[in-house]
């Protein structure tokens, strides 16, 4: 089977590192993110021998220092937030704040990684941009077709079935009116999917229409402010929609929470606590160590 790269997701995943608080095996998780990495890269376009050799020590660092900077205040999070569980205060204020940090974390990973992606996109040939632009109007062409086209209220019934089977392994199963307090929740994202779907497709246009002048002695700093500033692209309508579904996720875990019997407070509880020693276990190297180890191999 061809394998094919792309430096695209290189940001999402990274940045999706301060969100792995919905895997509970965080160590195993975290050890293999250069595999993952490079796996979801094979989704959109090949790389050749150079540019895989460029990328690898880079990548290593960018682990590195996502291991040893922002897993400790992930770590310090949820020592706050198991806390406030026990005290019975892990509330939607303490959550809406909590989704502030996560956004914080996201764009110190955009900064961090930003050089990386600018000097990969830099080194693509044109057939190199054709493969991409084509690989993004297929993926984009599925995502229409599993979450658009389908009629609303199907959407709204995939959204609140998959919400489900998401809170059960922190929760487990949700009683009728649990059940019930998601799908309202589902209903009041209304057309999110089509939002978020356009809006993603407008950043991508850009994206290669900077493509375009790689060559520019700017186009990092230009690669720079169009990965930092993402929100820029997106429609006023979906602005709204995603800072009203960031308010109402923390009302709807808030309820969630507070109608959770004995059983499924202890479940939250412990999973809690086991994300929070696979965090313990990881042992960081450092940026300088992992250069050391790539030059050496």
């Amino acid at each position: 089977m061809r394998r094919r790269f792309s430096p695209l997701p290189l940001l999402v995943l990274l940045a999706g590192l301060t969100l792995l608080t919905a895997c509970s095996r965080l160590d195993l998780a975290y050890r293999n993110l250069d595999w993952l990495l490079t796996w979801r890269i094979d989704s959109y376009l090949d790389l050749n021998s150079e540019q895989k050799a460029w990328l690898k020590p880079r990548l290593n660092q960018h682990l590195a220092w996502h291991c040893s900077t922002q897993l400790p205040q992930l770590a310090s999070w949820l020592d706050q937030d198991r806390a406030n569980l026990a005290a019975g205060q892990l509330d939607a204020p303490h959550l809406k704040a909590r989704f502030l940090d996560l956004r914080d974390a996201l764009g110190e990973v955009s900064a961090e990684i930003s050089p990386t992606a600018a000097g990969l996109l830099q080194q693509l040939s044109p057939l190199q941009v054709q493969q991409l632009r084509q690989s993004m109007a297929k993926e984009n062409e599925k995502l229409r077709r599993e979450f658009v086209e389908p009629p609303l209220a199907e959407q709204i019934s995939k959204r609140s079935e998959t919400t489900e089977e998401r809170l059960e392994p922190w929760f487990g199963i949700l009683d009728a009116q649990q059940k019930a307090l998601v799908r309202s929740w589902a209903e009041q994202r209304g057309e999110q999917n089509r939002l978020w779907l356009d809006s993603r497709e407008r950043w991508q246009a850009a994206l290669l229409q900077e493509l375009d002048a790689r060559r520019s002695a700017d186009f990092p700093q230009r690669i720079e402010a169009l990965l930092r500033e993402r929100q820029d692209y997106w429609s006023e309508d979906y602005r709204r929609s995603f800072t009203d579904g960031e308010r109402s996720l923390a009302e709807l875990l808030d309820q969630l929470i507070a109608t959770s019997s004995p059983a499924q407070r202890q479940q939250l509880s412990e999973r809690l606590d086991a994300l929070r020693e696979d965090i313990a276990k990881l042992t960081c190297t450092s940026p300088a160590a992992e250069a050391v180890a790539s030059r050496s191999e």
